[in-house]
């Protein structure tokens, strides 16, 4: 305590947030409280994981005090925008990695907050690995390499 507690005190500066009053709260923290709780609300559903990553993009771009900045009370209303935009036609094992890595380019390259198709526009491509059940390569070539032989050897033998 100083000589300024007194006379500070008695003019409301020092007296505690009434409960419940958010006026006090910084908007980025009421930003953050409102994706959070957007995030848990589904955190079973098939897209939770696409959740997370938004949740935590999200959190990074708030802190970062991007421009054209969702307000604090629509925050959960554009991340689940984005999550119907972005996430259409996505699976966690094909694009997990796809989507972090966009998110890093946005970082790195947006001073503004950004819209989906900006996030979109820097996925990497998409690498579609071999289902179980498709046709062996390897195996396709030493047939194909067999039949060439034979069928080489087949023009020798009708000219000699």
């Amino acid at each position: 305590m100083n000589c300024l507690t007194p006379k500070l005190a008695g003019r409301g500066f020092l007296t505690p947030n009434p409960p419940g009053n958010a006026s006090n709260i910084p908007k980025t923290v009421q930003a953050r409280q409102h994706l959070i709780e957007w995030r848990n609300a589904n955190s079973d559903s098939p897209d939770a994981w696409l959740r997370r990553i938004i949740c935590e993009a999200f959190s990074r771009m708030i802190a970062r005090r991007m421009q054209d900045a969702p307000a604090a009370d629509v925050i959960d209303s554009v991340a689940a925008d984005w999550i119907d935009i972005v996430g259409e036609g996505m699976t966690e094992e094909q694009d997990l990695e796809r989507i972090i890595a966009g998110f890093k380019l946005v970082f790195r390259e947006c001073s503004r907050w950004p819209q989906p198709k900006d996030l979109l526009k820097r996925l990497p491509r998409r690498i579609v690995k071999p289902a179980a059940d498709t046709v062996n390569a390897e195996a396709v070539d030493e047939e194909m390499q067999a039949r060439s032989a034979e069928a080489l050897n087949a023009i020798l033998e009708g000219l000699g």
